[in-house]
């Protein structure tokens, strides 16, 4: 048995989650695309590499590449065929750091830039504040009514219960 090889990562998706509009995602099925699959898509069809190239930068043969490819495409495919949400995680790589993460302080409205091998930030170097956010989101895809998560296949009488109290039965 030949072990598998840890692809080199670049960047990290900037949300993790992709679903079909006005569907909860708890009533989707979910196609999970892994870190390295998604970095074969971003080298080979986002930044249009060579694939010797870009199985180069990602340190695996350029077969091992193409497989990787194939099974991405199938899935993202997949995915948009029949309507499946998208998850983005998981996988066996190594984290190469090239890319940068945005920050949002919530205190002052500061934007930053950090590495993303690097921890995440505790403070905003401007005020000092604790109240940061990576810019993008969560990526759960989770719908909010009245501050709480709200999943109408799960809980339905309990949203509609929280909408009336609150006179607003508008759902986003």
């Amino acid at each position: 048995m030949v072990n598998r090889v840890k692809r080199r990562v670049s960047c990290f998706p900037k949300a993790t989650y992709y679903k079909p509009r006005e569907i909860p995602l708890c009533c989707l099925e979910i196609a999970n695309l892994s870190i390295e699959e998604l970095e074969t898509i971003r080298l080979c069809d986002f930044l249009q590499m060579e694939q010797s190239e870009a199985a180069n930068k990602m340190g695996i043969s350029r077969k091992t590449f193409w497989n990787d490819l194939q099974k991405a495409r199938q899935k993202v495919a997949d995915a948009l065929v029949n309507g499946k949400a998208i998850e983005i995680s998981g996988g066996e790589y190594v984290n190469s750091g090239e890319c940068k993460v945005n920050f949002l302080c919530k205190e002052c409205d500061h934007v930053w830039e950090s590495k993303s091998n690097k921890c995440r930030p505790t403070v905003c170097p401007n005020c000092g504040s604790t109240l940061i956010f990576r810019i993008g989101g969560d990526g759960k895809g989770k719908r909010f009514i009245d501050n709480n998560y709200c999943c109408p296949k799960e809980k339905q009488q309990e949203c509609s219960e929280g909408s009336k109290k609150s006179g607003n039965n508008s759902h986003y």
